[in-house]
């Protein structure tokens, strides 16, 4: 196996492990940009958007994509939503992730109504989860 297919495996073990461990929340179609110093996308964010699967798990949320037939990649994000938004005219849906290093990881979807509710409860679900955590330390 070459060294550049390891994101890509390791990506589909994490989506399997997601099947297996966790409650699965939706798919849809979106991108992932990294914020910080500079602009950096994790994805691509040109049409056709790459899927991604949302799953809930031991009060995270985590994000799993995989995309290509040609120029193959994979993205995942494993944490604690700070904040989640719904544009409901546009159907775009943003969870925002602040990784420890600083900067934030924006996954902007497109969604219905029904998506952007349970991604609403599932981020609502980990910030009492996290707050329970620190409360039992």
């Amino acid at each position: 196996m070459s060294e550049s297919a390891n994101p890509v495996y390791e990506a589909l073990g994490s989506y399997i492990d997601g099947l297996c461990g966790s409650i699965y929340l939706g798919t849809a179609r979106g991108k992932a940009v990294f914020y910080g110093e500079m602009v950096h996308p994790l994805t691509p964010t040109e049409e056709p958007l790459p899927f991604m699967n949302i799953f809930y798990s031991k009060g995270t949320v985590e994000v799993i994509s995989v995309w290509g037939r040609v120029d193959k990649g994979s993205f995942t994000v494993k944490m604690v939503p700070s904040d989640m938004s719904y544009d409901r005219l546009s159907g775009t849906i943003e969870l925002v992730f602040h990784p420890e290093g600083g900067g934030s990881i924006v996954v902007t979807l497109h969604g219905n109504t029904k998506l952007a509710r349970t991604l609403k409860s599932a981020a609502r679900a980990c910030k009492g989860e996290e707050a329970r955590n620190r409360v039992s330390r």
